[in-house]
């Protein structure tokens, strides 16, 4: 199978599982239900979980495992930007140019599909049925992805971008903001991967720790850059703002570097990086 076929695959068997899920859910017909679906369902190209099924063949993970994870990292990615639309945050009225959650149904019902997708993530995450998990790596998982998405990640990020509206900032501080904002979901669905295998290895984890990061930020860079026009008007403080168009691609053919490197390292101790390769390179050709 090529890559594009097995991407289409791992597209495919997320949808199937969120579909699943969300049909098996009551109050089916409410506003709430259908705000989470029109989320769900808004155009992702879900980078996230294939970079789930991606590296969990690498790690020999169950495909079964593979499933829970993504749709649970799905759900929180949904969320985030359900809640980085609204008024109160960066005030976007589309996404992935569609209506916005929040103009296509409302402020409220909006903030609370965000808060319903969050906890449905938790609780697939705590009882879905995972071959090989033990409860100790189960634990490890929910213990990560609540650091990676609260006050130590995700919600500190988006509250160091809303202030730095208010100032001028430099690169270090911009990087910090990415990191936590954006870098952390992507690290935390590899680490995820990581969790639910049988290796144990500081090792392996910080090589992991490194590729996942560096396409965390390359992907924030490339978002600025996507937005450049809509950032420069309304004085927001981005990559391209800050150091320039040319200096941003620059940037991110650099951390694209990292992250290739950190694959030839895992290669170096035996892994078949082969679908994890094709992805990454995938990746920074949808981006170019």
């Amino acid at each position: 199978m090529n890559f594009l076929n097995l991407y289409k695959t791992y597209q495919y068997r997320v949808n199937k599982k969120l579909y699943y899920i969300l049909n098996n859910l009551s109050f089916k017909k409410s506003h709430l239900l259908k705000a989470m679906q029109y989320s769900l369902f808004s155009g992702s190209k879900r980078l996230r979980s294939s970079l789930v099924y991606a590296t969990g063949d690498m790690l020999k993970v169950h495909i079964t495992t593979l499933d829970v994870i993504s749709v649970v990292i799905e759900c929180i990615h949904s969320y985030s930007l359900i809640h980085d639309d609204l008024p109160c945050m960066d005030n976007d009225n589309l996404r992935r140019g569609q209506h916005s959650c929040h103009i296509k149904y409302g402020e409220d019902i909006a903030l609370l599909a965000g808060d319903a997708l969050q906890s449905l993530a938790f609780n697939i995450l705590s009882n879905s049925h995972m071959p090989h998990v033990c409860d100790t790596q189960r634990i490890k998982m929910i213990s990560e992805l609540s650091k990676s998405i609260g006050s130590s990640g995700m919600c500190i990020g988006q509250m160091l971008d809303l202030e730095s509206k208010k100032k001028i900032i430099n690169v270090s501080q911009l990087t910090m903001i990415n990191l936590y904002k954006t870098a952390y979901l992507i690290r935390s669905s590899i680490r995820l991967t990581y969790f639910s295998s049988n290796y144990i290895s500081k090792s392996i984890l910080s090589t992991l720790d490194i590729l996942s990061i560096s396409l965390g930020l390359a992907f924030q860079i490339q978002d600025d850059i996507l937005d450049i026009k809509n950032d420069l008007m309304v004085k927001k403080n981005t990559y391209p703002a800050i150091v320039g168009l040319k200096n941003s691609q620059i940037k991110i053919k650099e951390l694209y570097t990292e992250s290739l490197s950190a694959l030839d390292n895992l290669e170096k101790q035996s892994f078949d990086i082969k679908i994890l390769a094709q992805l990454i390179n995938f990746i920074i050709q949808c981006i170019k």
